[in-house]
């Protein structure tokens, strides 16, 4: 957290009551070092799990060993993961922390998994939502929104940007879609259009609230298409700060409501996420919903067939639709067809192959792969897995070793 603090008092000097309101934030305190003192002990007997304080160290026992919980995710507003370090890498670990229900239980993408590991890392993509710093985490600091700059004149105010700019600095961590798919060679940041960087592709059949929904239902509000631009995050969310008046952001365009108070309540209620383990999170459905044509693109474009095809894998993968491939595979084929440099889509036919027992065409795809990013610890398992050959698990386990219990 001292970097993420060191920032903040560089802009404090300026904004030192903006800096002061953001420390007791969510967002300042959504990732960081875990402090023993401020947890709570716990158990999962159904999984033989124990969260226990052992003097300042926060440790997780089950009847083989026990590991440090050295870093949280999530500022246990909702709820918290917990991660570990492993010879210099982080791990997830198989418990959390659901503050609505004070208790210990599986942590989100655990939910449905009957035998909790510890070979989960915790990627830079995983982690650019929780802290502005990816290499490690320390909460979401004042770069994240305004960038980054020695001239002050460069950084910057989401509030005085263009509508498509400014929705930007809060889509990208709270816009995923049915599908968010990383585009070649780009990298977002504040100020820009997230377009640039992502395709997110809309489902017309998406259960109820989804942890990151927060976009794409404003989006597709009723509310939001009567408002347009004039509506958007900012208009209710003071990112600095938790509190806020939201009725009195409704009255800002209803004159006369049918009810004096509690716009909210009714048009905005609170339902449990459907991937977000216990937690439970607000609906931005604003007066319903306008239907979507299934996997449209969210930024209103004609996807492309690379992006199209690896969103239809994406699915098939979510709901056990094995008709979907069939669908990805004549899109997948014409984008490989354009040899482009991109080693998440040549790795994304390999695995498709190697399903449909096609084992030297996988094998040669996935070495399509590594050969523009030999990078890639988990393709190099899988390629260890299809040839037998230890070369490949060797040098995955030089770029990430995984955990040995």
């Amino acid at each position: 957290m001292l970097l993420l603090f060191a920032t903040a008092l560089v802009c404090g000097d300026c904004h030192q009551a903006i800096a002061d309101r953001w420390k007791r934030s969510p967002m300042a305190n959504s990732s960081g070092l875990v402090q023993a003192a401020g947890e709570s002990a716990g158990t999962l007997r159904r999984f033989s799990l124990a969260v226990k304080k052992t003097g300042d160290v926060l440790q997780l026992h089950w009847p083989e060993g026990a590991v440090d919980l050295t870093h949280f995710i999530g500022s246990k507003r909702m709820g918290r993961s917990y991660a570990f370090l492993y010879q210099g890498n982080l791990f997830q670990a198989p418990v959390g922390y659901y503050a609505n229900r004070r208790l210990w239980d599986l942590p989100p993408g655990y939910e449905r998994d009957p035998h909790p590991d510890f070979k989960r890392p915790i990627t830079a993509e995983c982690l650019g939502c929780h802290s502005s710093d990816t290499a490690r985490p320390s909460g979401i600091g004042c770069r994240s929104c305004h960038g980054e700059s020695d001239d002050h004149a460069k950084l910057v105010n989401p509030a005085k940007l263009a509508s498509r700019q400014r929705d930007s600095v809060c889509e990208q961590c709270h816009l995923a879609g049915a599908v968010r798919l990383s585009r070649v060679a780009s990298t977002y940041q504040p100020g820009g259009d997230l377009a640039t960087s992502v395709e997110v592709l809309l489902a017309a059949s998406r259960p109820g609230v989804m942890v990151n929904s927060h976009a794409e239902q404003l989006k597709t509000s009723r509310c939001k298409q009567g408002a347009g631009d004039k509506l958007s995050c900012l208009t209710c969310h003071n990112p600095h700060s938790q509190a806020a008046d939201y009725n009195a952001a409704c009255l800002g365009c209803h004159a006369k409501p049918h009810k004096p108070a509690g716009c909210v309540d009714c048009h905005m209620p609170k339902s449990r996420a459907q991937d977000g383990g216990h937690t439970v999170f607000t609906s931005h459905a604003i007066g319903g919903t306008v239907p979507v044509r299934d996997l449209r693109s969210y930024f209103g474009r004609t996807p492309s067939n690379r992006d199209l095809g690896m969103a239809y894998v994406r699915l098939a993968s979510q709901t056990n639709d094995t008709t979907l491939l069939e669908k990805a595979w004549p899109l997948l084929r014409d984008a490989a067809a354009k040899q482009p440099r991109d080693p998440e889509l040549y790795a994304t036919i390999a695995s498709l192959l190697a399903a449909g027992g096609r084992k030297e065409q996988a094998v040669a795809y996935y070495q399509l792969s590594l050969r523009q990013e030999p990078r890639q610890p988990g393709t190099l398992r899988k390629l260890a897995e299809l040839t037998g050959e230890g070369k490949y698990r060797d040098a995955a386990e030089r770029l990430l070793p995984l955990p040995k219990f």
